[in-house]
């Protein structure tokens, strides 16, 4: 086993999971993997006890951070000093789940920004996304600090359309809580046609708008990607698992390359304070002896 080792805080998003693992491999390739030995060591913690974080956000569910820390600590308990949440609503909690752990959390949602701000600075971006990640507010942050400027769906078009294809169709029923009840034919549970149908007609109004770049803010949407870019080939439909799967692919190799040379780190980082590559790089192999 590779003393350097790469975690994911999963299940949240099963066939997303499988999803991520794929992308990175291939990831891995395109950074010059040849064999099974040139990949990555990778631990994936499926943790099924994470609490639905849109829930939490919006409807009063319980707080996944507990199981979400419960994760991070199965990975640091193994020597994993850096990790990928592979939910993007999930980041609304990112800071508090940093907090409690020696793990550091790479920030996919600013990462993908990152991404588009590279490629075109004059992007106009859209947005796809769980009710709980468009009501936190946590893309439009990054993408006003990035000075992109970014478009989203009005709140009918985000229930019906969005966090419907998602999610599935409300029953008009609730939970003691006040959760809302809904019918099992969202793409969590495997229905990607009719769902790609319900996505177009809130991508429509965003391609009236100008938008040339869409974001699938939700680990599920890029299951059905191939389907949304047939029916909108113009604009570019970019993936956050890709995104910070190419980053992190980039962090591990160097690190790698580092070992191998008795790179000597800067050491004393805070992960709560890392910002830079530079900065992970050094605070992974700080926390290894080799």
């Amino acid at each position: 086993m590779k003393k350097l080792l790469f975690g994911v805080i999963g299940n949240m998003g099963p066939e997303a999971d499988a999803l991520f693992q794929d992308i990175v491999a291939k990831k891995e390739m395109e950074h010059g993997a040849l064999k099974d030995q040139d990949h990555m060591g990778m631990l994936v913690v499926k943790n099924p006890d994470i609490p639905d974080r849109s829930e939490a956000i919006n409807e009063g569910g319980e707080d996944p951070v507990r199981e979400l820390l419960k994760s991070a600590q199965m990975l640091e308990r193994n020597n994993v000093r850096f990790a990928v949440m592979t939910c993007n609503t999930a980041h609304y909690f990112r800071q508090r789940v940093q907090q409690c752990t020696g793990v550091y959390i790479v920030d996919m949602l600013k990462t993908t920004v990152d991404v588009i701000k590279e490629k075109d600075p004059e992007s106009i971006v859209g947005i796809l996304c769980t009710n709980g990640t468009y009501n936190s507010g946590i893309y439009d942050q990054y993408l006003t600090e990035a000075n992109l400027v970014f478009v989203k769906p009005d709140s009918f078009a985000q229930e019906h359309y969005v966090h419907c294809a998602i999610y599935g169709e409300v029953t008009g029923e609730k939970t003691e809580c006040g959760q809302d009840i809904r019918i099992k034919n969202g793409i969590k549970s495997g229905v990607f046609e009719r769902n790609a149908e319900l996505l177009a007609k809130a991508v429509q109004p965003l391609a009236d708008k100008g938008v040339t770049t869409v974001i699938l803010g939700c680990t599920e949407l890029p299951l059905v990607r191939n389907l949304l870019q047939k029916q909108f080939p113009d604009i570019h439909f970019i993936d956050p698992m890709e995104a910070v799967a190419d980053r992190v692919v980039g962090i591990y190799n160097i690190a790698e390359q580092r070992m191998k040379s008795n790179y000597i780190p800067k050491v004393g980082l805070n992960p709560e304070k890392i910002q830079t590559d530079e900065e992970i790089i050094n605070y992974i192999l700080s926390h290894i002896s080799y």
